[in-house]
């Protein structure tokens, strides 16, 4: 604002001395000061409306921070530069309603694609909405803006933090006969409805293996092995109510989960997360077998409020027909049980160190 008071001021002292000498030259140099304002105005225009713009959020952190980029792409296909352009971009978290606001700014040049990033700084788990209505230009003087609409939204799941974490699952654990309709792909089992693999008779195997027509086509015994039922041997219960916890907490909450199921996840060993919904007043469980099923109980869970109950009783209530060989408690305490052993009770700032330290023997 500053500056367009100056630029009038100077202006009208022009005027003011090219009338009180009588000076042509300076009265030419008043008009073109007039009309210099409409050419910008008319040049922004042009420029505008050949700009292309996209908005960014991107759904990774920055290596080595927990920073995630937003910003705006503007392509400028005219062969004129536009001195400075400037976003303000609206983030909020679809569950918690927390917002930020991002600024960027920058100038670009003609024909090319520019970047404009800035970034978000350790938001909490969830997914987030970014949001950009107008795009200000500016001219070359930095007096006047045209403004150009984007209106665009773009949503984006920020995941909880991994930390190390030491794992460890037992042979109870791995070969718990449980009913499921998945199979082991490695492990032999005595489920005949599923053939693991066929290979040679060997001494010690059992007649009823025999695979008859395949060993009267090969003129040798084939037998055939029976693929292992596998279902989720573990159970992670989440008894908590996260909208009741510090910010701080709630962060190293999820985080512990994360990491935990990752864990479970590089031994192979498929579980189910099981928590309240507190709307609905019912219990939930989600099984995780594969990093997708992780990314889906991540997108469940950060639309619902959860509650506390989810525990070992109301889930043989709810799901009885299921048993498990091992579970894990996690409450809103930060207290880690397994197996109603007390394992550990987090402290927030010292997360890392205490997951680093832990061991867990499932």
């Amino acid at each position: 604002m500053w500056k367009k008071i100056l630029y009038i001021l100077g202006t009208a002292g022009i005027f003011y001395l090219a009338v009180l000498y009588g000076s042509r030259a300076l009265l030419t140099v008043c008009g073109a000061a007039v009309l210099l304002p409409v050419f910008f105005l008319w040049a922004l225009f042009y420029i505008k409306k050949k700009l292309k713009t996209e908005l960014l959020f991107f759904s990774y952190p920055q290596t080595g921070t927990g920073d995630y980029l937003v910003g705006i792409r503007v392509e400028n296909p005219n062969q004129i530069y536009l001195a400075r352009v400037k976003a303000k971009i609206k983030v909020r978290n679809l569950a918690t309603g927390s917002k930020r606001c991002v600024k960027v700014a920058g100038k670009i040049p003609a024909e090319t694609v520019t970047e404009l990033k800035g970034r978000i700084r350790n938001p909490e788990f969830g997914m987030w909405e970014a949001e950009c209505e107008r795009l200000q230009c500016y001219d070359w003087l930095n007096l006047l803006c045209l403004s150009s609409k984007i209106s665009e939204k773009k949503q984006v799941m920020i995941f909880p933090d991994v930390h190390e974490i030491n794992l460890k699952i037992g042979i109870r654990t791995r070969l718990f006969q449980s009913d499921g309709e998945q199979y082991h792909p490695q492990t032999s089992g005595d489920d005949p409805s599923e053939t693991l693999k066929l290979r040679e008779y060997q001494k010690g195997d059992r007649l009823n293996r025999i695979h008859w027509k395949l060993s009267a086509k090969n003129s040798s015994l084939i037998v055939a092995e029976m693929s292992m039922p596998m279902d989720c041997n573990v159970v992670c219960f989440l008894d908590g109510e996260p909208s009741l916890m510090k910010e701080r907490e709630v962060r190293s909450y999820w985080e512990v989960v994360n990491s935990i199921s990752q864990g479970l996840l590089n031994q192979e060993c498929a579980h189910y997360l099981v928590w309240k919904n507190e709307i609905q007043n019912e219990l939930c469980r989600k099984a995780v077998r594969r990093v997708e099923d992780l990314a889906d109980f991540w997108s469940e869970i950060s639309v619902v409020k959860m509650g506390k109950g989810a525990d070992a009783e109301a889930y043989a209530r709810e799901f009885s027909e299921n048993l498990y060989a091992s579970d894990l408690v996690w409450n809103e305490k930060l207290e880690l049980f397994c197996n109603q052993k007390l394992l550990v009770k987090i402290r927030p700032e010292q997360l890392c160190q205490q997951l680093a330290e832990l061991e867990i023997l499932l």
